[in-house]
């Protein structure tokens, strides 16, 4: 199962507190009580996880860009500030709009804007306390729009604030009603925190008819579908978000993982495939080498199961069932000192962790 995680990808690692995904976003324009023009350089992005061109009107960072100081005294002096910071938050430089948004905020504090961004890129930096002070901040100043609230429940959810993470979601969705993010949002929050799985499904399903070309969306349904022990009905999911990652060529491996799932008891080869291609399309993501190292135990490849498990141990140093896959495979080909080392890591991290 896909963790909550950033967009960027990265697997859960254990110990932390899963993130919550962001799948593919539409654009819709900020608007606030206080008045249109002081948001008029506001672009609309959730969290701003996927690389949306600035418009050229507000592209006002050039390739050679002054330090943050020289950076925040410049926009400041300028009509439009507001643009220079969502122009950092697009190109996901945190610190950057960190500073400049805490300058600003400091010499026009009414600014309902810069707090939202402010509050936005502290979120990112892992920040979710202040991250909330900022965004409060700016509803205080009149902000009231979609995605200041689903900014806010994420900072909550970080923060392990469940009821209000919720309450902020459906705010959302009650002012952006066409907006599927919040109800994909809510149904990872069902399938993970919750494990209501019947529940996730609803969510996900009213995603999906918003938002029909979402591969996220899509396969998660699949996963649910999976879970419950409709294996027919998850394959069909995967095959479709297959379908609909290749068409957007998006980097997202999960859907042939699950493919993947589903096929390495009857069709090995094909499982191979898939789980093959998931490390192929989104490499970083530590559970898709484990699914490959299993493939590969399947088919008696152990160089390969050891390769693939090693790879996945790196990247999430914390996975026990990475380190029993180690042991395990190690045993099969007679490597006793190296089985026995990753029986005592795997030993320490159940331990340390609990069970993964």
């Amino acid at each position: 199962m896909e963790p909550l995680s950033n967009y960027s990808g990265c697997g859960l690692v254990r110990g932390a507190k899963p993130r919550l995904l962001l799948p593919a976003l539409r654009r819709s324009p900020l608007t606030c009580r206080v008045g249109a023009s002081s948001l008029a350089a506001v672009l609309s992005l959730w969290l701003c996880l996927l690389p949306i061109p600035v418009p050229s009107s507000e592209n006002v960072l050039e390739s050679s860009t002054p330090t943050p100081s020289a950076r925040a005294k410049n926009a400041i002096a300028g009509e439009n500030p507001e643009s220079v910071i969502g122009g950092l938050i697009q190109q996901k430089r945190w610190n950057e709009a960190v500073d400049l948004a805490e300058t600003f905020t400091r010499k026009k504090p009414v600014n309902p804007t810069a707090w939202y961004w402010l509050g936005i890129a502290r979120l990112r930096l892992s920040d979710p306390v202040r991250a909330v002070q900022a965004l409060r901040s700016a509803e205080k100043l009149g902000l009231d729009t979609a995605l200041l609230h689903g900014g806010m429940g994420l900072a909550y959810y970080d923060l392990n604030q469940f009821f209000l993470f919720e309450q902020q979601m459906e705010k959302a969705i009650e002012l952006d009603p066409q907006d599927a993010t919040p109800l994909f949002y809510l149904g990872r929050y069902h399938e993970i925190i919750r494990s209501d799985i019947s529940r996730a499904l609803v969510f996900f399903d009213k995603a999906m008819q918003l938002r029909p070309n979402d591969a996220r969306s899509v396969y998660h349904k699949g996963s649910c579908l999976e879970r419950m022990g409709q294996r027919d009905e998850a394959r069909e999911c995967y095959a479709r978000a297959i379908r609909l990652v290749e068409a957007g060529q998006q980097g997202f491996g999960w859907p042939y993982q699950g493919m993947a799932r589903l096929l390495i008891e009857n069709e090995l080869e094909q499982a191979f495939e898939f789980a093959r291609k998931a490390v192929a399309v989104e490499g970083n993501e530590y559970s898709h080498h484990l699914t490959l190292a299993k493939v590969c135990e399947r088919r008696r490849d152990f160089r390969e199961a050891i390769r693939a498990a090693q790879v996945a141990a790196n990247l999430n140093p914390t996975s026990s069932t990475a380190r029993y896959t180690l042991f395990k495979l190690y045993r099969e080909v007679g490597d006793d000192q190296a089985s026995q080392k990753e029986l005592n890591m795997f030993q320490k991290l159940k331990e340390t962790y609990g069970p993964e």
